[in-house]
């Protein structure tokens, strides 16, 4: 008898010896990834904190640290969560680049983590490593964590928003409904498309016709916590005419004029951050995407960007789209891109390999561009000389209102609201810096900030700020003529302070100051 039971036993023993064999190589192989993902996103962070501490701002940053500035429940371009970020992270260590910088650098971590925890969910740690890595390279994702733009929040709450959708559908735990309400209302009030956050979890509970999770009393709470988020927004927005809501909607319709700038303007934006031949690969991820449609993990990342890409398309056939619009797409084809190469492991295939070095090489190429803007003197990339030379605008401004008779009744303005936003920044004067609103003129939030008769009888600096372009002259970004400054002040006089700012020995940009006297008053707009 003792011996049938150690022969029994041995039979137990050698049958659940492979599986458990098993189940112990794939946690071991499980952790290896993800500790390979831990890696890369502490050093992909800390790259990140040493440019964000080097560069100066771009003029998006600093017109967002100037909401920081002037803290409201929403404001006239977007809602409020960037510059909620900029403040809580620059109330107790200051106002350098590097606290700017670092709300961005936080939510992409955060984007990362929640991308890569969903790709674990869906296939597994190696697919969610290489996501990771692809990640990293992506113009997408690099432009908009080292920029403090509202697009960061928005990536870090939609990504959020996913991964909560696939708990909630996959557990069936209509709890879940809280998070995603609550990932989708901070979503939207980091940008308007947040709105569309609860989408692919919607729609795939809908398909698979697990209709009892919407008869719950947590997906009506959800929903209202959603909705209480947003009341910020709507809030401003009755108490400002609503400008926010027909800037966005109305406004923005009649900013492509031509067929030809709709379409061939919004096809360049679209297709220039993963690169032209990115885009077609990412066409081919779709179709592979939808051919394995009756896989419910695939389903999912077809909810995740494909209703998100039909909104783009038929906003392309009526106005120009922006570079970054299409960004909440990006999550869901990482994973799935990640997930068909860790599928067919088709980065071992020789013609594979030169397939995605010809995505990849000209996306860390365009990734690599603001980099070697600040690191390098290459002045040929003139689209990043804005990270260089405002400092030095700054200076020769505060010079001049140092000299006045008295300064305290001496403002500054920067015309429109990019170089407005970099005078205030560097000047360290955000409450007495204006934008060209001064002259009558449109300037985004700028006129939300400047109050019908304040500074009249004040003196001003006036800085305008021109650009070099390819044929050798310059230009301020928008159009100015010295007449409006005339019929705004008693008198003008333009100093001699004219400053030329130079990288790598070559002249990027130039500046105008121009001195300002007996101001008659900001019109009413």
């Amino acid at each position: 008898m003792p011996s049938n039971k150690k022969n029994k036993a041995a039979v137990a023993s050698a049958a659940v010896s492979p599986s458990a064999t098993s189940t112990t190589t794939q946690k071991e192989d499980n952790w290896k990834w993800n500790f390979r993902f831990l890696h890369l996103l502490i050093v992909t962070t800390v790259l990140r904190v040493l440019f964000a501490a080097i560069a100066e701002l771009k003029y998006e940053e600093a017109y967002y640290w100037l909401y920081s500035q002037h803290l409201d429940w929403s404001y006239f371009d977007h809602p409020a969560m960037i510059a909620w970020m900029i403040r809580l992270c620059t109330f107790w260590t200051g106002d350098a680049e590097i606290w700017v910088r670092m709300p961005a650098i936080l939510c992409f971590a955060g984007t990362m983590l929640c991308m890569h925890r969903l790709a674990c969910e869906l296939f597994n740690a190696r697919a969610a490593f290489i996501m990771a890595g692809l990640a990293a390279v992506l113009p997408a994702f690099e432009f908009y964590s080292i920029f403090s733009l509202p697009d960061a929040p928005l990536l870090f709450f939609w990504s959020l928003g996913l991964y909560l959708g696939y708990r909630l559908y996959k557990s069936e735990n209509p709890y879940w409904w809280l998070g995603l309400g609550v990932a989708t209302g901070l979503a939207i009030l980091s940008k308007y498309p947040g709105i569309f956050t609860p989408l692919a979890p919607i729609l795939l509970v809908y398909i698979k016709k697990k209709y009892k999770l919407f008869k719950t009393w947590q997906f009506v709470l959800g929903t209202i916590l959603a909705l209480l988020l947003t009341f910020p927004i709507f809030y401003w927005n009755s108490q400002h005419q609503w400008a926010s809501f027909l800037f966005q909607g109305l406004s923005r319709l009649g900013e492509a004029n031509s067929l030809r700038e709709t379409f061939g303007g919004s096809l360049l934006c679209i297709t220039a951050l993963p690169t032209p031949l990115g885009f077609i690969l990412l066409l081919w991820v779709a179709w592979q995407s939808w051919k394995r449609r009756n896989d419910e993990r695939w389903l999912y990342l077809i909810c995740g960007f494909v209703p998100f890409a039909i909104v783009i398309a038929l906003i392309a056939t009526i106005r120009l789209v922006q570079l970054n619009w299409p960004l909440p797409a990006y999550p869901a084809l990482t994973i799935a891109t990640a997930a068909l190469l860790e599928e067919g492991q088709l980065w071992k295939k020789r013609s594979w390999q030169f397939i995605l070095g010809m995505v990849l090489l000209p996306a860390l190429l365009v990734s690599s561009v603001p980099w070697l803007a600040v690191f390098t003197n290459f002045t040929a990339l003139n689209r990043f000389n804005e990270l260089y030379g405002w400092k030095f605008m700054a200076k020769t401004s505060l010079e001049l209102l140092s000299a006045q008779k008295d300064s305290r009744y001496c403002f500054l303005a920067g015309h429109a609201y990019q170089t407005a936003s970099e005078l205030a920044y560097y000047s360290k004067l955000p409450q007495v810096t204006l934008g060209s609103n001064v002259v009558g003129e449109r300037c985004k939030n700028f006129d939300f900030w400047s109050q019908t008769g304040d500074y009249k009888g004040w003196n001003c600096i006036y800085v305008v700020a021109e650009e070099l372009h390819s044929d050798g002259t310059y230009s301020s970004r928008e159009p100015f003529n010295v007449r409006d400054l005339e019929r705004h002040f008693e008198s003008i006089s333009t100093t001699t302070n004219r400053q030329t700012v130079y990288r790598g020995g070559k002249p990027v940009r130039r500046y105008k100051f121009y001195q300002c006297f007996n101001y008659k008053g900001i019109p009413p707009f």
